[in-house]
């Protein structure tokens, strides 16, 4: 059984999004704004990754209920490509991060967080995102 930590979205995941109606929907929750320190990118694909950096990251935490934690997480590794850590298979690597919760103030010290893990594919292929939010990235590609 994983622990059960609140879980860190910046991209697909977050609410407004086709990945937020597949996977977070459908489960009793609550989101709250929050910040984490990485480096963001936007990927060919079209969603994003994240690796280790400064930048302030903007994102959400989302805290899941118990009753369907395991099931939701589930279902994230298989969208994230999370196979176990240091899976050899992984596209994405989960990992506990600090997260600041914006309207709290506080630091929430223990929070999943999906990062990429193929940073030299990131960084020659990705979009860096210097501001760090995915969310205002996506909605200035669509207003262009």
């Amino acid at each position: 059984m994983n622990s059960v930590l609140p879980i860190f979205v910046y991209g697909s995941l977050l609410e407004g999004f086709w990945n937020y109606e597949q996977y977070i929907r459908p489960y009793e929750h609550r989101i709250i704004p929050a910040v984490i320190k990485g480096e963001l990118y936007h990927l060919p694909p079209g969603y994003p990754g994240l690796l280790a950096g400064a930048d302030d990251i903007i994102g959400a935490v989302v805290y899941l209920s118990t009753q369907v934690y395991e099931k939701a997480l589930t279902g994230l590794d298989e969208l994230e490509d999370f196979y176990g850590a240091n899976d050899p298979r992984n596209e994405y690597e989960r990992m506990i991060v600090p997260a600041r919760v914006l309207d709290e103030i506080e630091k929430v010290e223990n929070v999943y967080v999906y990062r990429y893990v193929d940073e030299q594919y990131i960084k020659e292929e990705g979009k860096r995102l210097a501001h760090g939010n995915w969310r205002y990235f996506m909605l200035g590609r669509q207003a262009e």
